[in-house]
């Protein structure tokens, strides 16, 4: 069952009237019941204002305006209980509101509180109260009551308050605070629509409402990245264009991450879209162990010209950043076997660094909050500094045993947008050189242009071994990676002897269609019209963010880092996606840092809209959570 059981922080507090502006701002999406009334009938009221509503009868009525259980003990009829007002939920295609009563702990039957009877119901709860004094305690003292079901949202209904906002985010971080005005003078149909108008931008930025149907499958799907109890409602995307999602609910917002990093050009880029239909024409999909195809050489060729490397280099494909990683790896360690030093076994990555969920990736990377739980089952690895000091000391302290070292060049992704310099790039590879150690190039987030070069190592003036690339290859459309292998490490590999053999490879390996796409993605950045778009937002960024203070750009990247306890767990990581949800853009913090990496197509309008919703989610996640 899908929809909202509508609370009161207690009698008159606003339910039914919360209720009519809901059934008014989405007049196709909910329907409403009200099992147990007493007085003069909410649902007739409901029926006279949104008179296309569609409405259910309620299960009992008291002619009293008293609280029902005492109502029905006046009349000598029984209270309808838990279970009895379960089996009567009207069945609906549309979602329901279910408006309650008084109070979570109002009593319901002689021995059972309508708290019972909340939770039975197993749906979301909207809160509803009034902004009138001592909205605060009110609406703190039923929050508590609640926690165990832990309300969606609260809805404040009457003249804004400011302190009572603040107060109620104060106490309680992370629960959204809604306020709306309520219509003034006499309940008409045509004050309630004026009063409704714009209550479906706000209310369903935090609650996707045509979205809650798709919410039923949470019993059967698993999002990355997020719990299985207590997450936010998926937002239901129906289709995308440029830097835009569109929402089954109607909305229409900014894709301020560019879907995960993925989207380099924005959505559906025609170029990109064109060729896959056409790759389609030709192919489905052809096994890549003893067979290839047009694109997939293609690519390659494109690729390695792109590479500071002599001719004789190699690429492998894969499907994704993390097995990129993974390929990269196994081939370091395989190189030194090839060489005779199998006690290369040791890598060295750099504290706050991020490559992938694989074993492989997850070892070089040790992030304790992402990783942490499978420290037993992961390889030794070094873990220091983005500093060259700092690693010439580990790679000397561990002569002969570390097979490589992998960084993502100038902007740590997942570690929370760390940037380092060129020079620093430069110093750790020269120091990688020195000690004869390979040099890994993690590019999957920084590669094809993001930070102003199309790679992001160029901008240091050196030459990894080897380079992994993912994300923005095919533009960000289908799923495709690809390691790069210079012809150094080639040639360890490159004999008649079959024992040599790189053994690695995944079904999907270089798929046609995906490899299709990926050059047409590289046909767009040929032309070079990334550049100047790089550029544009990167001064935008630097223009437009500087009252936030110490905010971190490069390119596409504008980040800030919120001085708060928690890290990758802060609360203000939620407050902050919610705030700018309401500003009617995407953003995923990482924790207590606030990022925006939009696609290269983004317009100045949206780049304003981005910049505007940064500043409010940090303004409220500064207030509510004291952050400095």
């Amino acid at each position: 069952m899908t929809g909202f059981v509508i609370v009161g922080t207690d009698t008159d507090a606003g339910k039914t009237a919360l209720s009519i502006l809901l059934l008014t701002a989405f007049p196709d999406q909910f329907a409403y019941w009200k099992p147990v009334e007493t007085g003069d009938s909410d649902t007739e009221k409901v029926r006279r204002l949104v008179p296309n509503a569609a409405v259910f009868d309620p299960l009992a009525r008291f002619a009293e305006p008293v609280a029902p259980v005492l109502a029905a003990r006046r009349e000598g009829r029984p209270m309808p209980g838990v279970d009895e007002i379960l089996a009567a939920i009207p069945s609906t295609d549309r979602s329901l509101l279910i408006e309650t009563f008084g109070g979570p702990l109002s009593p319901l039957t002689e021995d059972t509180l309508q708290l019972e009877l909340i939770r039975a119901f197993k749906m979301q709860v909207l809160l509803a109260a009034s902004s009138a004094v001592g909205a605060v305690g009110r609406v703190l003292a039923a929050e508590r009551a609640l926690e165990d079901v832990k309300p969606f949202g609260v809805v404040l209904l009457g003249p804004e308050d400011p302190f009572a906002m603040e107060q109620i985010q104060r106490h309680r971080p992370g629960l959204p605070v809604i306020p709306w005005a309520m219509p003034s003078g006499e309940w008409r149909p045509d004050s309630v629509a004026a009063a409704a108008a714009g209550l479906r931008d706000r209310l369903a930025i935090r609650a996707p409402l045509r979205g809650l149907r798709v919410a039923a499958n949470r019993g059967v799907i698993w999002h990355p990245y997020t719990p299985l109890q207590d997450a936010d409602e998926p937002l239901p995307v129906v289709s995308t264009e440029r830097e835009f999602l569109q929402l089954a609910d109607g909305r229409r917002i900014i894709d301020g991450i560019s879907s995960w990093w993925t989207i380099l050009h924005g959505h559906r880029e025609p170029a990109i879209m064109q060729a896959i239909r056409d790759a389609t024409r030709r192919l489905d999909h052809v096994l890549f162990a003893g067979a290839t195809h047009p694109d997939a050489e293609r690519l390659a060729g494109q690729l390695l010209g792109a590479m500071p490397w002599p001719a004789g280099g190699r690429v492998f494909y894969s499907d994704n950043g993390s097995t990129a990683v993974e390929v990269a790896l196994k081939m370091a360690y395989q190189f030194w076997c090839h060489r005779g030093e199998p006690r290369r076994t040791l890598f060295n990555g750099f504290e706050h660094g991020y490559h992938g969920d694989t074993f492989g990736a997850m070892s070089v990377s040790r992030d304790p909050v992402f990783f942490g739980r499978f420290e037993p089952l992961l390889f030794r690895a070094l873990q220091v500094p983005v500093d060259a000091d700092a690693l010439d000391e580990a790679l000397a302290k561990h002569a002969g045993e570390v097979a490589a070292v992998i960084i993502e060049p100038l902007v740590q992704g997942a570690g929370g947008m760390r940037m380092h310099s060129a020079r620093e790039l430069s110093d750790i590879a020269t120091v990688c050189t020195r000690h004869d150690v390979l040099f890994i190039a993690d590019e999957v987030m920084t590669g094809f242009g993001r930070t102003g070069s199309l790679f992001a190592f160029e901008q240091a003036g050196i030459a990894p071994d080897l380079v992994c690339l993912a994300k923005g290859i095919t533009g960000g459309v289908l799923p495709l990676a690809a390691t790069l292998v210079s012809p150094r490490v080639v040639e360890q590999f490159d004999s008649p002897d079959r024992t040599k053999t790189f053994f690695h490879g995944h079904s999907f390996t270089a798929n046609p269609i995906a490899c299709a796409a990926a050059v047409a993605n590289w046909r767009l950045l040929s032309e070079g019209n990334w550049k100047r778009d790089v550029a544009r937002i990167e001064t935008f960024w630097r223009t437009h963010l500087a009252k936030l203070g110490n905010v971190r750009i490069k390119g596409l990247i504008a980040a800030i880092e919120l001085d708060v306890p928690g890290g990758y767990l802060a609360e203000a990581g939620a407050i902050m996606k919610w705030a700018a949800l309401e500003c009617g853009v995407l953003l995923r913090p990482l924790g207590n840092v606030l990022y925006a990496m939009p696609p290269l197509c983004t317009s100045e309008q949206s780049l304003e809209r981005i910049a505007e919703a940064m500043i409010s989610a940090v303004e409220i996640a500064t207030r509510t959570s004291g952050a400095v």
